[in-house]
């Protein structure tokens, strides 16, 4: 700056610039004002920096004596010239004990040394004030307690002028617990070098990668190779090729920690080339830093080897010989144990090879027996026996083993030298299986006991036929003693029907073919005949000679009987001995076979007989059965000997007439038959008639073919039975047509439920008194959607006859029941309503249940429905029917008979059943006011009615005159035409809730009313 001014008036001069003195001046004084200004400014920035540079060196020395202090190292300065500290950390005082102030004393440091370091320490010190170089040194110092301190001298000279040491600093590090550790580890080094050099067994260290890194002498003794010739090998060149793969996988398990050591027996190649088996024991020693080496431990084994291999090939050969025996041995312990046991024995024993052997004082899941079967207990065993006492023993035992078979042997058991734990001695078992032997004599003790005992006759004879044994059945049988045919041949048996020469050809066919069997007759010692079965076995010695004949034969007259009567059976009813179904139609198909060719003509009969079902139910089976078979007897006589009459099953027969001259013969023996019919039959003391429903056939007319002809025949009789039965009925195509609207509407009427085609109608019952109406019955309808309207009387029997009235009159109730509670929930609650219920439905269906049912789901009081049933249903099985209407009582219903008078009318079933309402069959009322005896019958049922206090209601009431004569009889209830048809529930409802009046005694129809 000061250049600058002194140069300036300098360079305006160069510049050409004149300016006046006293200018000059002025300006040089600012430039000097200006000069001083900057200075200052430049020292107060220094002065700054200096003091920032102060703090920073204040704050590092006392970061670094806090960190110094606060380690166990001793920092520290010390002066040459006075021997004495000027500076010591805190920490010196934990390290020797004394306060810091002993520390700066003169001497101090030289009085603390080890009198073993004190020379190494001085000496470390005149070289520091010589040769001012940083050096470090290790020395122990003596603690004021006594006791030794190993420190590291680490120090750097102070120098003052030219380079001369005036001082040093340092650190002391306490390194006493290292200098322990370094003691105990030279310590364990050199015990281990001792024990590595002096042990017994091959010890060798290796690298990881396998190269020896020390060994000791027993190492190299068993390896052939000298210390330093193993150094440059890896482990890997002395192991057997073939044992190098399966060491090296144990050693990747030891790298990869998933095994702390192995051991295995190798082999290894010493340097003569020579093998030697060794038992290797290595692990992978770790250093702290995770690097590792393997550590070997070898033991030479292989004279052990050599003896294992020696002792392995002598039992061996022993076990060849147990193996090849076929005796067994067993070799026990003196506590029972096994030691040895052959195959021989095991298959004895009936073990597996894997299987143990059970110890011979518990043999669990066996047990043993005497030669009488009796059981043998385990100490009477033979091995048992010798094992206690000392001496040899045997015996035949039986043995039951664990899968349940029974063997036999011969065991002998021979004691050794007592055993002086036990007391007992071990023992060698043999054993012989005597099983096939005893097995042998069994069978033929067995086989003694068949001959003499068979129920079929036995013959032995030699080569040439001669008799030489037969046993008891033979005399019984053919009535010869065994003294009189011994010696003598077969023939002697022979029958008239065969001859000797039929007879000897027999045998010779046995000795060519080493068997003969079939049917002969033979003959008995009082000269009957009679058919046997008889086998004859040739019997052939060790040359393929025969030695002997076996003839085994029984009477076989029984089974004759028997096959001719299956045969019978198999083409005959086994109740009437008619033919049956199968040679029906065997000798059906013949007759029409033969009147195609011949042009003639020919007829079939189906038969039904009528109401046997009511026989076979109220007398039983038995009594049906006897009744068939008289009426099979009957048939037989009205036909001839060339017809034939089949029972088809059950009350059905078909009778074929092959070669009739014209239609009138079937007729003829038609009427034939119904006449005979007519006569009763006798059956166990009962009186009782019966007849045929008969429908006719006739070839080629009405049908071609076997089973057209029987579907025609089978139609015609429906016909006859609709006529009235006891009659017969010739096919027409009529009846065909018939039969097939019968099948429509059957097959119709199976869906009409699901359809919703049927529907109920309700025709009002009245009371003739006032009028009114009390009740209803339900009738059913339905109107088919492919048939249209279908009248009751065509599909109510067809429903009865295939079985669907049992559903459909399930619905009806149902429906029924369902309808009643509407009317009951409207306020109509005297009006009863009827159901029909039909025998199939009671007798198949729990009725009784249906009833709870329905009456359950529709919520309709019981009082306010009546089971209408059948006179007939209550006299059939009446004992069970009872038991079911004593149940339908106790729901509560009304319970009426209908169509009284056209059964089998009781007072005493009237009141067991305890029936509420008798109803009169409209066929007597439809005639009573004309018909003396109808007018009888009705008049009687009313008075019935009167006297066991039950309603009455007559149906059918179609005139004025037939009301009239009702009212005047006292009968209460009528229903019929002549009040009101059946009429759907919605009219009947709108008819009930109108209601009318009719008090006077001529009650006028609905109709007229509503």
């Amino acid at each position: 700056m000061l250049g600058l001014l002194l140069c300036a008036p300098q360079a305006l001069a160069q510049s050409g610039l004149h300016l006046p003195e006293g200018k000059v001046l002025v300006w040089a004084a600012g430039f000097a004002t200006l000069f001083l200004l900057a200075a200052a400014l430049l020292y107060r920035r220094q002065l700054r920096a200096l003091s920032r540079r102060t703090r920073e060196l204040q704050l590092s020395e006392e970061r670094f004596r806090l960190i110094i202090e606060g380690t166990s190292v001793v920092a520290w300065e010390y002066d040459a010239g006075s021997d004495a500290f000027t500076y010591v950390s805190a920490p010196g005082a934990r390290l020797l004990g004394f306060p810091l102030e002993d520390w700066k004393k003169s001497g101090f440091w030289r009085a603390r040394l080890h009198p073993e370091d004190s020379q190494q320490a001085l000496s470390f010190l005149r070289d520091m004030l010589l040769r001012s170089d940083q050096r470090e040194c290790e020395y122990r110092l003596i603690r004021a307690d006594g006791r030794e301190v190993f420190v590291r001298d680490l120090r750097t000279p102070i120098e003052a002028h030219k380079g001369h040491v005036t001082g040093m600093r340092g650190i002391f590090v306490d390194i006493t617990a290292h200098k322990a550790s370094e003691a105990e580890l030279e310590d364990s080094e050199a015990r281990f070098r001792s024990t590595f050099e002096q042990a017994a067994v091959g010890v060798g260290l290796c690298a990881v990668s396998g190269r020896y890194m020390r060994v000791n002498q027993r190492y190299c003794e068993i390896t052939g190779y000298s210390g330093s010739e193993l150094l440059l090998r890896d482990f890997r060149e002395l192991t057997h090729p073939d044992d190098v793969e399966a060491n090296d996988r144990l050693l990747d398990a030891l790298v990869l920690d998933t095994a702390e050591k192995f051991s295995i027996e190798k082999r290894m190649l010493r340097r003569s080339g020579d093998m030697v088996w060794v038992n290797l024991t290595m692990s992978l020693v770790r250093s702290r830093r995770g690097s590792g080496q393997f550590m070997e431990v070898i033991e030479d084994i292989t004279a052990r080897k050599i003896a294992e291999r020696e002792l392995r090939e002598s039992e061996g050969r022993l076990r060849s010989i147990l193996v090849a025996m076929r005796e067994g041995v067993i070799l026990r312990d003196a506590r029972g144990g096994v030691i040895i046991a052959n195959a021989a024995a095991r298959r004895l024993y009936g073990l597996m090879p894997e299987e143990g052997f059970p110890p011979l004082l518990e043999p669990e899941g066996y047990s043993f027996v005497r030669e009488d079967g009796s059981p043998c207990p385990v100490e009477e065993l033979p091995g048992a026996r010798a094992m206690h006492l000392g001496r040899p023993a045997s015996a035949v035992v039986g043995i039951d083993r664990r899968d349940g078979t029974r063997g036999w042997m011969l065991a002998k058991a021979e004691p050794l030298a007592r055993d002086v734990h036990t007391g007992l001695h071990p023992v060698v078992l043999t054993i012989n299986d005597v099983t096939a032997q005893r097995r042998a004599e069994e069978e033929l003790r067995l086989a003694a006991t068949v001959f003499d005992n068979s129920v079929e006759a036995i013959m032995i004879t030699d080569a040439q036929r001669r008799i030489l044994s037969v046993n008891k059945a033979f005399t019984d049988l053919t009535g010869f003693p065994s003294s009189v045919v011994t010696g003598q041949t077969p023939a002697m048996l022979s029958s008239s029907r065969q001859g000797l020469v039929q007879y000897d050809s027999i045998w010779r066919e046995a000795a060519s073919k080493g068997s003969w069997q079939g049917e002969i007759w033979q003959r008995r010692r009082d000269g009957s005949e009679f058919p046997e079965w008889l086998s004859i076995s040739a019997v052939r010695d060790r040359s393929n000679a025969i030695s002997n004949f076996v003839a085994v034969f029984s009477d076989i007259t029984e089974r004759k009987a028997n096959e001719a009567r299956i045969a019978f059976l198999a083409h005959h009813d086994p109740l009437t001995a008619l033919p049956n179904r199968t040679l029906f139609q065997d000798r059906l198909e013949q007759a029409l076979v033969r009147a195609e060719r011949l042009g003639s003509v020919a007829a079939l009969l189906f038969l039904d007989l009528d109401r046997f079902k009511t026989i076979n139910d109220s007398l039983g089976h038995l009594a049906g059965d006897r009744l068939l078979q008289a009426v099979a007897e009957r048939l037989q006589h009205c036909v001839r000997d060339t017809d034939t009459i089949c029972r088809q099953g059950g009350d059905e027969f078909i009778i074929v007439l092959p070669e009739v001259a014209d239609a009138e013969v079937p007729a003829r023996i038609a009427e034939k038959i119904l006449r005979r019919l007519a006569e009763p039959f006798e059956v166990d003391g009962h009186v009782l008639g019966t007849s045929f429903s008969i429908g006719i056939a006739v070839f080629p007319d009405d049908g071609r073919q076997a089973d057209v002809l029987m579907k025609n025949a089978d139609t015609a009789m429906y016909h006859a039975k609709e006529s009235g039965r006891n009659t017969y009925r010739f096919f027409t195509e009529t009846m065909n047509a018939n039969a097939l609207e019968r099948l429509q509407v059957e097959s119709q009427l199976r869906g009409a439920l699901e359809r919703r085609e049927l529907v109920l109608h309700f025709q009002p019952q009245v009371d003739l008194a006032s009028g009114a109406i009390v009740g209803a019955e339900a009738l059913l309808r339905w109107e088919s959607a492919a048939l249209g309207f279908v009248p009751p009387g065509r599909f109510i029997p067809i429903a009865e006859e295939s079985g669907l009235i049992v559903p459909i009159g399930r619905w009806v109730l149902r429906e029924a029941c369902s309808l009643a509670r509407g009317w009951y929930s409207r306020g109509i609650r005297d009006v009863v309503v009827g159901v029909n219920i039909s025998a199939l439905q009671f007798r198949r269906d729990d009725i009784v249940a249906n009833v709870r049912d329905a009456l359950a789901e529709t919520g309709l009081p019981a009082e306010c429905l009546e089971l209408e049933l059948t006179e007939s249903l209550l006299m059939e099985h009446a004992e069970d029917v009872l038991e079911t209407v004593q149940r339908l009582k106790g729901l509560g219903v009304r319970l009426s008979i209908d169509d009284f008078g056209t059964g089998y009318s009781s007072l005493s079933y009237l009141k067991r059943f305890e029936v509420d309402r008798l109803k009169i069959d409209q066929g007597f009322v439809r005639d009573m006011v004309d018909d003396p005896d109808d007018a009888a019958i009705v008049r009687a049922i009313i008075q019935l009615g009167r006297s066991l206090k039950l309603d009455v209601i007559a149906e059918g009431a179609e005139s004025r005159p037939q009301v009239e004569f009702l009212m005047q009889e006292g009968c209460r209830e009528a229903q019929g035409y002549y009040f009101c048809p059946p009429v759907t529930g919605d009219v009947f409802i709108d008819m009930v809730e109108r209601g009318f009046v009719g008090s006077s005694p001529r009650v006028m129809p609905l109709q007229r009313l509503a």
